[in-house]
């Protein structure tokens, strides 16, 4: 809409511009001839001040466009689960992955930034149960799917060290995720000039019913690598 303010306002004043520029050669006489080129070279003066004007103000259209789609605020990141450590109801520790969808809202707490952020992952586990057969109890191993889905947010200290945490619900029941480390915000953006983050960190997972049966309390836990892109 810019753009179009300023085509306008450069036809508006150079059109009448041209003219006299036209008109000027045509009805000159030896007596003026001075007079004429001075004006005919005043009128190309103007013209290419205006267009020039008219280059400058889109290019500035430009920029604040550019800055409005940087300042979005809005990234996602994702995070494969490298388990270590499970709960007893575990025979192996779940892999899968999270996602996190990180807000441009939040507010000052002290030295700290905190922002509103969500969560949503789904893994794969597996654990030992017992089945009668004959009066005696034999072990079998069972797969379960617990998935991931919570809301929180994010401390960070200084664009490097970081705490996040979600609640929600963890497997069948309530329970919570959390993430703390290193971020590598600044190496990644100031320093390589990359639109993305890598976040480094332990990454754990409680809950108060994780799926299996009987409705066990339980949890797992590891080390969490994640990329965040900026949108």
């Amino acid at each position: 809409m810019k753009n179009k303010n300023y085509i306008t306002k450069y036809l508006i004043i150079v059109l009448p511009l041209l003219f006299i520029h036209l008109n000027a050669q045509d009805q000159v006489d030896p007596i003026e001839e001075t007079t004429t080129t001075e004006e005919v070279k005043s009128t190309e003066a103007a013209i290419s001040d205006v267009a020039e004007e008219v280059s400058v103000a889109e290019g500035a259209d430009a920029v604040e466009e550019l800055a409005v789609k940087e300042d979005l605020g809005f990234s996602v990141g994702v995070a494969p689960s490298i388990g270590l450590v499970s709960g007893e109801t575990f025979t192996n520790v779940p892999v899968g992955a999270t996602v996190v969808i990180t807000t441009p809202y939040g507010f000052k707490l002290g030295p700290l930034d905190f922002t509103i952020s969500a969560a949503f992952g789904g893994y794969q586990g597996n654990y030992e149960s017992d089945k009668v057969d004959n009066d005696d109890r034999i072990g079998f191993v069972t797969d379960f799917n617990p998935s991931v889905m919570g809301v929180g947010g994010n401390l960070i200290l200084a664009n490097f060290v970081f705490a996040e945490g979600h609640a929600g619900i963890v497997g069948k029941g309530p329970g919570i995720r959390g993430f703390a480390g290193v971020s590598l915000d600044y190496l990644m953006k100031k320093g390589l000039g990359l639109p993305v983050n890598i976040l480094v960190g332990g990454e754990g997972f409680i809950s108060t019913d994780i799926g299996t049966a009987g409705g066990n309390m339980s949890g797992w836990g590891g080390l969490g690598v994640r990329l965040d892109y900026d949108f």
